[in-house]
């Protein structure tokens, strides 16, 4: 992120930096996929028995955000019993109207036009902390209900160390699609269906995604209602859009500002306005 890092800040040490750059940067500039090393990040996972929740309309009654931008709206449902501790920890921030009047800081892609989503909640324009900023952190949580697929909310997260796990806090990662169809399957064809890697890459074919994010962030919500914003906002320019991808210093900002103006909490029947439907791949990542 561009801006002056404050080391005083958690979320803004250089190495947050360097684990978010590893984790979802670049997954943009490499544009491959491996869902086996995903596999391999964390073999006590099995994905053969997941439910996978993302893929299923809610309840009625299930917890809906909704986020107001200065690009138009779009809705994501909660998941409370994938993530306790940190929706806990969301809904009250959304309830003390936190993220009111705050920025979508970052938009990862590259120069060939993956987008791999982008960040929000921020007090300031360019990510850096303010003395506005909430800086609590909560432990990381790791569902095998969840999947980072198109429209799933995470928590960013900071680097875990040697005697540390890894910590999630306010600012949200809203994953978009650099899932490759042939890459990803050449990625797997070869191996065996390992903890339901099979149907795991099933869906990643199918909605899109970041298959390198699973088992680093904390994912706790799934976009369901406003694609057209959402893509919208994955596709604004950035600043240094026409940067090499591998400069250094390269800036992810949009090159105007984006602003969260409200979020607030519903219900999924108060909000639904269709069939629960996700996206199917861009026809532009589907060849």
């Amino acid at each position: 992120m561009p801006g002056k890092i404050n080391s005083q800040r958690p979320m803004l040490k250089p190495s947050f930096i360097n684990f978010f750059k590893f984790s979802l940067i670049a997954v943009v500039v490499l544009a491959v996929v491996f869902i086996g090393m995903a596999f391999m990040q964390n073999d006590s996972i099995d994905y053969s028995k997941s439910d996978f929740i993302q893929l299923k309309e809610p309840d009625d009654d299930e917890d809906v955000v909704v986020f107001e931008t200065t690009e138009g709206t779009f809705k994501a449902v909660l998941y409370e019993d994938e993530a306790p501790e940190y929706v806990k920890y969301f809904k009250k921030l959304v309830k003390d109207k936190y993220f009111d009047d705050t920025y979508i800081c970052t938009i990862v892609k590259n120069q060939e036009g993956l987008e791999a989503g982008f960040l929000g909640g921020s007090k300031s324009a360019d990510g850096t902390t303010t003395k506005e900023s909430n800086t609590e952190l909560t432990d990381i949580e790791i569902s095998p209900n969840l999947l980072p697929i198109k429209g799933a909310l995470g928590s960013l997260c900071t680097e875990k160390g040697m005697f540390t796990s890894a910590k999630a806090g306010s600012i949200i990662t809203f994953v978009n699609d650099v899932v490759n169809p042939k890459e990803l399957k050449d990625s797997v064809k070869d191996g065996e269906n390992v903890n339901g890697r099979d149907e795991v890459t099933d869906i990643f074919l199918e909605v899109g995604g970041v298959p390198n994010l699973m088992q680093q962030y904390t994912l706790f919500g799934q976009v369901f209602d406003g694609w057209e914003t959402y893509d919208k906002i994955s596709a604004y320019e950035i600043i240094d859009e026409n940067k090499a991808d591998d400069a250094e210093n390269k800036s992810y900002q949009p090159i105007n500002d984006i602003k969260i103006t409200k979020a607030y909490l519903s219900t999924y029947k108060e909000e639904k306005t269709g069939e629960y439907k996700l996206p199917e791949k861009a026809e532009s990542n589907s060849e």
